[in-house]
């Protein structure tokens, strides 16, 4: 069972606007990646070459979001800020199986530049709530490194729980990894307050 869910959406926080990405938006997406810092640790990818993503290149990645998100395969969603349109990072809701599980995976990034700010806690306390009533989705994984801080602290904020350590479940490189596994229920998640 997949469902049909209405493009765009805007899901709107105190400081954040959290919407597809549109053609319109090449521009902050590019300045935004253009200006971060150096990789501050192993999981920061730092700055961009701009001349790896020009106009047609991102209409292409727009119109990819689309289909993904038309096929009810991954919902991605740009974080912005309400007042100035600066892009921050992205939510995305990935679809692992529907039927009788109704579960998904949990990403987000910020840039580096707007990091320690509470800005993918903010976006995740809505884009949640979001997942659970319009894609009726019962269950959130987000599935991180065990050494990534900054994401742990993110699903701890978030009030998600650790439901285990899957073993050997990521490959890096010529390694297999574990990753710890945070869940939201629906129902049993309470939003964090804002």
């Amino acid at each position: 069972m997949s469902v049909s869910v209405p493009w765009p959406v805007q899901l709107l926080s105190p400081r954040l606007l959290l919407r597809p990405l549109a053609t319109a938006d090449h521009d902050a997406w590019m300045a935004a990646f253009a200006s971060r810092l150096p990789p501050q640790n192993r999981h920061d990818g730092g700055p961009h070459d701009p001349s790896q993503t020009p106009r047609p290149w991102f209409r292409k990645l727009c119109q990819r979001h689309r289909k993904l998100w038309r096929d009810d395969e991954c919902y991605i969603l740009g974080i912005f800020d309400r007042n100035t349109g600066h892009h921050y990072g992205h939510v995305d809701i990935y679809v692992i199986e529907r039927d009788d599980r109704q579960w998904a995976n949990l990403g987000y990034a910020i840039h580096n530049t707007a990091q320690r700010r509470g800005l993918a806690t903010e976006a995740c306390s809505v884009a949640i709530p979001w997942a659970f009533r319009t894609l009726q989705l019962h269950r959130l994984e987000a599935v991180i490194n065990p050494d990534n801080v900054g994401s742990l602290g993110v699903v701890k904020k978030l009030g998600m729980e650790l439901e285990c350590m899957r073993k050997s479940f990521e490959r890096r490189g010529s390694e297999w990894v574990d990753q710890a596994v945070y869940v939201a229920i629906q129902g049993v998640w309470q939003a964090p307050p804002l």
